[in-house]
């Protein structure tokens, strides 16, 4: 995927903008049938007190974005060498907060929401979203979400699918266009 930092969210997330990108993501015939249409993620990243956001799709779509005034093209930078954890918001599962927390240096939060339009459905999107914190310890990077008990294997998992931008079937959840601009620029809940 080709990763971007969004310089403004609240520019690039007007409607007209972000649903252009939405529309020029559209597979055709048997591929659309077979596979689906592509998703992307949008990515808010909480880190030494700042938030940054950043969007990522199919490199075979990155001309899309190569001209938006809002996006400048970069290298995904987590960093690799720390502990996670990590949860889906789902109806089960459905806010984290962040309440009185406070991050110390080398800890961060991530919001990751991976949607794609839905056909037919005007302003309504199929997504997956995920949240995952990194401390350098296991307990702390669990703190942070707030979790008691995690299995390690299923965090593992989670966590992978996180770096790797994989779409989940069984965690979607429908956003709408209002949703989904809220879970980035307002709150981590719905």
């Amino acid at each position: 995927m080709s990763f971007f930092s969004i310089k403004s969210i609240e520019g690039f997330a007007e409607e007209l903008d972000l649903l252009a990108v939405f529309r020029g993501l559209h597979l055709k015939g048997w591929n659309r049938f077979l596979y689906g249409d592509p998703y992307l993620s949008l990515e808010k990243v909480i880190q030494d007190g700042k938030e940054q956001y950043y969007i990522a799709l199919p490199k075979k779509y990155e001309e899309i974005l190569e001209q938006n005034p809002y996006v400048s093209k970069v290298e995904d930078n987590l960093p690799k060498d720390k502990h996670y954890a990590a949860i889906y918001l789902h109806r089960g599962n459905p806010s984290f907060k962040f309440g009185d927390l406070k991050l110390n240096e080398s800890e961060g939060v991530v919001l990751q929401i991976l949607a794609r339009h839905l056909h037919g459905e005007k302003g309504l999107f199929e997504s997956n979203v995920r949240v995952i914190g990194w401390a350098d310890s296991k307990e702390r990077a669990r703190k942070i979400l707030n979790l008691k008990k995690i299995k390690d294997r299923e965090n593992r998992r989670l966590v992978f699918d996180f770096f790797s931008r994989i779409f989940e079937d069984n965690k979607r959840v429908r956003l709408s266009f209002k949703e989904l601009k809220n879970f980035l620029i307002n709150q981590f809940g719905y």
